[in-house]
Formats: C-alpha cells, structure tokens, sequence
C-alpha cells in the first residue's frame, strides 16, 4: 500500500514541533509588502508585519498559492508514484489557493485536496485527527472522505483586538473604527462549515472584553468534544494571555489546550491583538 503524506496551506498555525510530530508539510501562501512577495513562515513574520504598521501605517495584503506551486510540491512528494497525498487548504470562501490546488492535483493520480472550509488553527484541528487516522491505517481515498465529515465538526472564531488596523486594511469604515475606539467596542468573529460572519460586538476594557469572550464560549460545556482545543493570538501582551489560558484551564472542559502565537497570514487577516479560540463540537 502507498504511503499516504499529510499537507496544508501554511495558514494552518502548529504550536511548535506539532507538524513535525505528525508528519504533515507546509506550503506557503504570500504575504505582500512593499511591493515584495514574501513566503509566509519563511521570508516573513508577524513581528514584522505588526512593526511596519506600527511604525509606518502599512498593512499587507495575501496572495493565494499558484497552481505552479502547487505542482512542483505534490510532484516532489509524489516520489513518482511511491506515495499519495491528502492535502488541507485554507478555506475556499477566503482564498482561491483551494481552486489552484484542485487545478494542480488533476494533473497527478493520488492526490487529494480538501477545503477545510475553516482558517487558522480550525485547520490544525482537522489535521490533527487526519494525522490519527493516517496512523491508523486509513489510505488516502478513505482519509479524505473522512476529513469532508470531520471538518463538519470545527467551530474557530475570534475577538478582534485593534479596530484602527481593520479600518487601514479596508475591512471597516473609519466611521466605524472610530466608533468602536472611542465606545471600547471589539467585534466577534466566527467560521463554521466555510462561512465567515459576525457574531456580536463586546465592550469594555482589553482585558475585560478577552474574559467576556471566552466566558460566553465556555458557558456551555456540554457542546465541546472535549478533547482538544486552541486558544492563540495575535499579540495580546503576556500578562492578558496567560489570564486566558488559566481561565480556560480553570474550566476543566479540555484534555488538551493548545496555545501559541497566530501565523502572519491569520495576522495580515486578524489584525493586532486578537485572541482567537478553535474548538469541535460533539457529533
């Protein structure tokens, strides 16, 4: 039997050492500046992304990962023939790296692309398990029949943190950044089975609004397939952070809570100070 081989799009956020633990390789999308294209996770950061905002008010932008890439990568893992391949994309309704995938894998046997309909660390979830059922013995046609019922399962969403980096990167009004500045007002976010919406807005004060947050997602432990859960961000200072996780851990919901820092693309998305929470509900 061939060997199957795990892939994602390089916005799915690891803790460190998690893809090499579980066998998975990366691809990179590109992030935009000053007129370079950079690979994310290689030739840029998040520091960096935040440091040019902060000291010269440019905001990236994302391009999608080209068919031509996505050939070159299948092909080398491909090891003509000797392996297949199951591959995770960051969801379809935010890129079209999942579109050029598709593209790419028509000309190959063996290789299987899935919109993970999710971003971030939702991804990292599904491979996850992906990476369990490839250790189980699956092959890679049954492997990604699973990841299409799997994925079903996968809740992100996030608590915006800067208004003013959202309104430089067009995804709000200045009026509306304005408005939520001076009112305190953070927005919520949330990705389910590929949609992308608004889920409400909170008030109050950075750390106040952080424990609004993650209290009105935890209230309900019975929905959580409580084996694994991650918790990131996108700078939020030491201090807030490590209140999240000890009021997560405090919960007891969670066998395992992951924690970290978002990549540059979820960052380039997100904007600054975020805190992001992804999660699977029971089946």
């Amino acid at each position: 039997m061939k060997q199957v081989i795990l892939t994602s799009d390089s916005p799915a956020d690891f803790p460190q050492g998690l893809n090499a633990r579980l066998k998975i390789r990366t691809i990179p999308l590109y992030v935009n500046l000053q007129g370079r294209s950079l690979r994310d996770g290689i030739e840029v950061t998040p520091a960096e992304i935040f440091a040019l905002y902060d000291q010269q008010n440019v905001i990236p932008t994302t391009s999608a990962i080209p068919v031509g890439d996505y050939k070159f990568f299948f092909a080398e893992l491909l090891e003509d023939g000797k392996n297949e391949i199951v591959h995770f994309c960051i969801g379809g309704q935010l890129s079209s790296s999942y579109q050029n995938a598709v593209t790419a894998a028509k000309e190959f046997e063996g290789v299987y692309v899935i919109d993970s309909e999710s971003m971030s660390v939702g991804i990292t979830l599904e491979l996850i398990h992906a990476a369990a059922q490839r250790d189980a013995g699956l092959d890679a046609a049954s492997l990604a029949e699973d990841a299409l019922k799997y994925r079903r399962l996968v809740r992100i969403t996030a608590l915006l943190g800067s208004p003013t980096y959202m309104k430089k990167s067009g995804r709000c009004s200045a009026v509306s950044a304005l408005g939520a500045n001076l009112l305190n007002i953070r927005p919520v976010i949330g990705m389910s089975e590929g949609k992308l919406s608004s889920l409400k807005k909170l008030r109050g004060k950075p750390a106040d609004v952080q424990m609004q947050y993650l209290a009105g997602l935890l209230e309900n432990p019975d929905k959580f397939d409580t084996r694994a859960a991650f918790l990131y961000h996108t700078g939020v200072t030491p201090d807030e952070f490590q209140a999240q996780i000890k009021f997560v851990e405090s919960k007891g919901i969670f066998e395992k809570l992951y924690t970290g820092h978002a990549g540059s693309i979820t960052c380039t998305h997100v904007g600054d100070k975020a805190t992001i929470f992804a999660y699977l509900v029971q089946q």
